[in-house]
């Protein structure tokens, strides 16, 4: 026998889980003024939203910090300095025979080493721990594989090679890359299962908040609308992720509608339907 339930009759727009995050904080603030004036059954799921917006709100601060981009040991957070430092100075190092009157030979030599190692200037540096020394790997293994190492020591860089690769294996060992960490960490909650729930306990929430409008009773309505302004505000542009609307209009193109139950991305981006009146 069939049956109606939440996730059939409340489809909410596609979020990744950081804006999830972002809509959850921006529900709580607009239902901050109202407290005192809802009724039980809407504070009840309301502050079920709130435990699960702060679930989800730890398990993305402990994937950040487990991915290298939060907390990291001083031994990392210095060997990452030192491996900058390494990469900024062999950069420096080819700018300063650029520098140099056009035609010497070393000028189209060490802009062509620039040019091959240092694509996009040292953007690189400012990643994520594991992607800047995923980025620092590749460029190694570039400079063996091409023997850029040979063209460079030509230049007088051998120091700036040997101080770079000593600065790249601490770092990889630092960070537990290319050697067991130090000491092992709890896995963190799954941000998937805290995004499930989080959505869970927002269908609730709007149901709730729906269910107790009125049609003879204009402020019910009003309430409603207050307290569910930040998701009738919010659609969907091209990455899937949620911008509030802008003169009325969504920011960009929707993105097409993904049917309930597709397989998900590994960036914990819901795959929720976009309805036509959200």
């Amino acid at each position: 026998m069939s049956k109606y339930t939440a996730s059939e009759v409340i489809q909410l727009p596609r979020f990744t889980a950081v804006g999830a995050m972002a809509l959850g904080e921006q529900l709580l603030t607009a239902a901050k003024p109202s407290r005192k004036q809802l009724a039980k059954g809407i504070a009840r799921v309301l502050a079920a939203l709130s435990s699960r917006h702060g679930e989800l709100a730890s398990a993305l601060r402990d994937q950040v910090s487990l991915s290298g981009g939060g907390e990291e040991s001083e031994d990392a957070v210095q060997c990452d300095r030192v491996l900058d430092g390494c990469w900024s100075g062999l950069h420096d190092f080819l700018t300063a025979f650029t520098k140099l009157p056009p035609g010497a030979p070393e000028v189209a030599e060490a802009s062509s080493l620039k040019a091959t190692l240092f694509t996009g200037g040292l953007k690189f540096l400012q990643r994520t721990y594991v992607l800047q020394w995923s980025e620092s790997e590749l460029r190694i293994q570039r400079i063996h594989k091409n023997g850029l190492d040979a063209r460079i020591e030509a230049l007088g860089g051998k120091r700036f090679l040997a101080a770079l690769e000593a600065a790249h294996a601490a770092y990889g060992k630092a960070l537990g890359v290319t050697a067991p960490a130090a000491a092992a960490t709890a896995a963190p909650p799954s941000v998937r299962e805290a995004l499930d729930a989080f959505t869970e306990a927002l269908r609730a929430y709007v149901i709730k908040v729906m269910g107790s409008v009125e049609p003879d009773k204009s402020e019910t309505q009003e309430l409603a609308d207050k307290l569910l302004a930040p998701l009738a505000s919010w659609s969907v542009g091209p990455s899937g992720r949620g911008a509030a609307r802008k003169n009325g209009k969504p920011e960009g193109e929707p993105a097409a509608p993904v049917p309930p139950g597709a397989p998900v991305p590994p960036d914990g981006q819901s795959a929720e339907p976009v309805p036509a009146d959200l």
